[in-house]
């Protein structure tokens, strides 16, 4: 992410906000940064217990189609 965007900074702050990662079965812990469907997978191992991605309200806001972002990585339809 480019940090001196001040919309992506924006964006990113009202996600953080709605973000149900550290709710998660599957959140890695080890204080994470979240919004993983935004930013990037987790650098930490992820074991793939179960997935909130389609109860989050990013997830639905954004129409993201993926689970499990915090192993896989950034939804392609990120706008960060």
């Amino acid at each position: 992410m480019d940090n001196n965007n001040p919309v992506k900074k924006l964006i990113l702050g009202f996600n953080s906000n709605l973000c149900r990662c550290k709710k998660c079965p599957s959140y890695p812990g080890h204080k994470d940064k979240v919004v993983y469907c935004e930013r990037a997978k987790s650098p930490y191992m992820v074991k793939k217990i179960s997935c909130l991605c389609p109860k989050c309200r990013v997830w639905k806001l954004n129409r993201f189609a993926e689970t499990y972002y915090c192993a896989s990585g950034a939804a392609p339809l990120s706008r960060i």
